[in-house]
């Protein structure tokens, strides 16, 4: 038969309770220990506070209990009294991969292949095969075959090279007339790469899927015309490098005012309009590990999801469980039983958190009648709450399952911000950086399609993250500024483009000659001893063909035929 306590003993019971710290030696880092966060002080036995926590009228009705503890509008208690410090790092917070390149990366040594490790060949050519497929589609529609000739990989990737160089320049609204202009004022780079028409052209048909079966597709998938590039290049972004301790998940807007149905407006974001992608990126390197687009409400079937802020959470850092990292967020996706979730996945988790929660105590959901700079706290087993007063009348909720205790921060001086504030501050921004880096060499044009504003997005993405890849690898030592970086990948990527577009005898005479000086070898090279013989007499390449002179003189770099008139000579003094 149970046997019940007098209420004089049962205060007794509760004082001794309070009373009872624990010593270093019980330690709550073992990996197997069962994980109760509805326990407010450390180390009680589960009856206790059982029948603690089943007795809601008792606590409300105690003095002892209202002094030394906050109670949330649905029962949730937080002690003021802080949980023993610990020794050892907690068993969530030992991370076990070290941060860094992996696989593959780890031997990256230039710019091309640390992108191309991202951005790899079973992409370009999948793009290259959709984008074909589209152009047979309204090849009738032109009257030249030449007009709607089929591309290829060094195309595309000469095409991807100009729009870096468009970001580079910051010309990604610029008139495209404007950048091929010959007057002197356009880019020398664009008109020697392809012409205006055929850039035009290929922005205008590039694919990523198969369109013959892409209507069957979207009745399941809105992201159907995007899914597979996007996919693979967020798989090859987690399996060339490992996230650092310090994570963050945000969400960014790419901008787009065309049609869509998942458009989103966000009045705070520069752009307003646009694609929303969520973001899981490395608080320190910027590294981007994770991405998913907002498609909104998806049909029945494989691809629909829940689109609350704890699902998205949980779907992004589905791939860290135990992995003793920690997740910074903002208070759209933080929530109690998020902290909770994610700590037993060994993830701690760091947020502001809305003031509507029910959890929240009443003291912590209002600044008034309190002093600014000041700070309440909240501690429970593996969560602490705390309540900070920046000005008057105003207050921020920051819930933390990495902090244990009430320190502050002695670097903020008269601030007196709490250590959770700090680190908060100093984790929550790392998505906002990646977005303005994209920003200030964006590859982004303007296009109807919103398909072209995801793939834009992912080449900024993939520039940052290959220069990252590049930086931590070993055998990097020279550090490239970003702009370096980036000029140094378009002209690895329109390299063979150049190349075989120089061997190409309809093009104009000076064009071609553009192109040959460009791939001709640097001008340190020696100067030829002796004039060299064609096999067969010919016009000079370089004179107008209404001159009609003919030489059997050629060009020891080209191999073409050239008359008296563009032949220089050399004596062995001046050699």
């Amino acid at each position: 038969m149970k046997r019940y306590l007098s209420y004089k003993d049962e205060m007794k019971r509760l004082e001794d309770m309070l009373r009872d710290i624990p010593t270093d030696e019980e330690s709550i880092n073992e990996e197997d220990e069962e994980i109760n966060d509805d326990e407010i002080f450390s180390e009680h036995n589960s009856s206790s506070e059982d029948d603690l926590d089943s007795d809601e009228d008792l606590y409300e009705s105690t003095d002892i209990l209202s002094q030394n503890c906050y109670v949330g509008k649905d029962g949730t208690k937080w002690s003021k009294i802080k949980n023993r410090q610990n020794v050892r790092i907690p068993s969530h917070n030992v991370i076990l991969k070290l941060p860094g390149n992996i696989g593959d990366a780890k031997k990256v040594s230039s710019v091309l292949d640390s992108w191309q490790l991202l951005i790899d060949d079973s992409i370009l050519l999948n793009i290259v095969a959709c984008t074909n497929k589209f152009i047979e589609t309204i090849a009738h529609n032109f009257d030249r075959d030449r007009d709607a000739k089929e591309t290829s990989i060094i195309e595309i990737k000469a095409l991807i090279g100009l729009l870096y160089f468009g970001g580079l320049h910051k010309s990604s609204h610029v008139n495209v007339k404007d950048l091929w202009a010959t007057d002197g004022t356009g880019l020398d780079i664009f008109h020697r790469t392809m012409s205006q028409k055929r850039f035009l052209f290929l922005l205008r048909c590039l694919r990523f899927d198969d369109i013959t079966d892409r209507a069957e597709r979207k009745q399941a998938d809105k992201l159907a015309p995007i899914r597979g590039m996007f996919e693979s290049f967020v798989s090859n972004c987690q399996n060339c490098y490992t996230v650092g301790e310090y994570i963050t998940i945000d969400e960014k807007l790419e901008a787009f005012r065309g049609r869509c149905s998942f458009r989103q407006y966000i009045p705070n974001k520069p752009a307003k309009y646009g694609i929303k992608v969520f973001a899981l990126v490395d608080s320190r390197t910027f590294y981007t590990w994770n991405l998913e687009i907002y498609a909104g409400k998806q049909p029945d079937g494989p691809y629909k999801t829940n689109n609350s802020g704890d699902e998205i959470v949980k779907r992004l850092t589905e791939k860290l469980a135990n992995s003793g990292r920690n997740l910074t967020v903002d208070n759209w996706y933080t929530s109690y039983n998020l902290a909770k979730d994610l700590l037993k996945k060994k993830i701690t988790l760091v947020g502001t958190i809305r003031k509507n929660k029910r959890e929240l105590p009443k003291e912590f959901i209002t600044g008034k009648n309190r002093e600014v700079h000041s700070s309440l706290f909240g501690f429970q087993k593996h969560m602490t709450l705390v309540s900070y007063v920046p000005k008057k009348n105003k207050c921020v909720n920051v819930i933390s399952t990495m902090h244990y205790d009430d320190s502050i921060d002695p670097s903020t001086g008269d601030a007196k911000k709490p250590e959770i504030i700090t680190f908060y501050n100093l984790t929550k921004g790392a998505v906002d950086v990646v977005d303005e880096m994209s920003a200030n060499f964006s590859t982004a044009r303007i296009s109807k399609r919103w398909p072209m504003v995801v793939f834009f997005s992912v080449l900024n993405t993939a520039a940052i993250n290959a220069r990252v890849l590049l930086l931590s690898a070993k055998s990097q030592t020279a550090v490239k500024s970003r702009r370096h970086f980036l000029k140094e990948l378009a002209l690895e990527l329109i390299k063979e483009q150049i190349q075989e577009r120089s061997t190409q005898l309809s093009l104009p005479r000076k064009l071609r000659q553009q192109l040959i000086e460009h791939c001709s070898p640097s001008q340190d090279s020696e100067p030829p001893k002796k004039l060299q013989k064609c096999s067969q007499k010919k016009r000079c390449h370089i004179c107008p063909s209404k001159k009609d002179r003919k030489s059997a003189i050629c060009c020891t770099r080209c191999n073409k035929n050239i008359c008296s008139e563009h032949t220089i000579y050399i004596c062995k003094e001046c050699e």
